[in-house]
């Protein structure tokens, strides 16, 4: 390699932070002593072009340029954000996001290529309400939910078909109050509300025989058209009409209705309803 230029020693040339158009850098291979244009030597280490940014000018730019000093930068984890090698050699970054097993999942495929959120749906009683980046979930306010029927002034005879078998009472009701619970002209209270609770059921009956006296009668509540065994009240009529009153808990879904039921425990003779209400809470 050639140590002098002019007769200086290459210690004294002078500085430059570029290389000239059309200079030339000096090198040496098996003692021999070469030179090459910078232009053949930038083509010969197959660096072309030049590095610019693409995207957004808002974003994060991967490419930290400084002066004539690129820098690739490092991608680093963040909150919920993890970034590792595949195993094609790319840079891969993951939500780190865990789901808990319990309860119901808001966030949901956790692995999936594109996880979801689960949406939430107001149920019967309750209110959601989006307000910026924040839900709001309030009960609603407490209404009555229940029913009322009332019978009045009945004649009408239920017909007694067998000792002991109990029946839906004869007559027309008056619809009285209706909320969640929609009473019907037969005497039905039917629960409309969306999921299963238990509600409380209190009928007042004036009932008499058709015929005889000294018998024993029975009132039940009945559901979906099946007396319920348990609800039972008796009373031994005379020949005036006798109150009863029922008072039961229990559990309704979704379109179980419910009614008044009576037996003769004592003869076939048919009963009569004269007057009654029907509510429930």
């Amino acid at each position: 390699m050639v140590d002098n230029s002019s007769g200086r020693k290459k210690s004294a040339f002078i500085a430059k932070t570029s290389v000239t158009s059309g200079a030339f850098l000096d090198f040496f291979v098996s003692n021999t002593n070469y030179k090459i244009s910078y232009a053949d030597f930038v083509s010969g280490l197959g660096v072309t072009g030049t590095i610019t940014t693409l995207g957004a000018a808002s974003g994060t730019p991967i490419l930290n340029v400084s002066g004539t000093v690129n820098r690739i930068r490092n991608i680093e984890n963040g909150s919920g954000i993890t970034s590792s090698v595949s195993a094609s050699e790319g840079c891969e970054i993951k939500h780190n996001f865990l789901a808990d097993g319990t309860g119901h999942a808001i966030f949901k495929n956790t692995t999936a290529t594109q996880p979801t959120f689960a949406s939430l749906v107001a149920g019967s009683g309750i209110t959601l309400t989006t307000t910026s980046n924040y839900i709001t979930i309030e009960k609603t306010a407490d209404t009555l939910v229940g029913g009322m029927a009332s019978l009045q002034g009945n004649s009408g005879a239920t017909t007694i078909g067998g000792t002991g078998t109990a029946v839906l009472v004869t007559g027309t009701w008056t619809a009285e109050k209706t909320s969640t619970v929609t009473p019907s002209t037969g005497g039905r209270l039917t629960y409309t509300g969306g999921t299963s609770i238990d509600i409380n059921f209190d009928a007042t009956v004036s009932i008499k025989t058709a015929s005889a006296s000294g018998q024993t009668v029975s009132v039940y509540l009945a559901r979906n058209g099946t007396k319920i065994d348990a609800s039972r009240v008796t009373v031994v009529l005379d020949n005036t009409d006798k109150n009863v009153a029922l008072t039961w808990v229990h559990t309704a879904a979704t379109n179980d209705y419910f009614e008044i039921f009576v037996a003769n425990d004592t003869t076939t003779d048919d009963l009569v309803v004269t007057n009654a209400v029907f509510k429930s809470s």
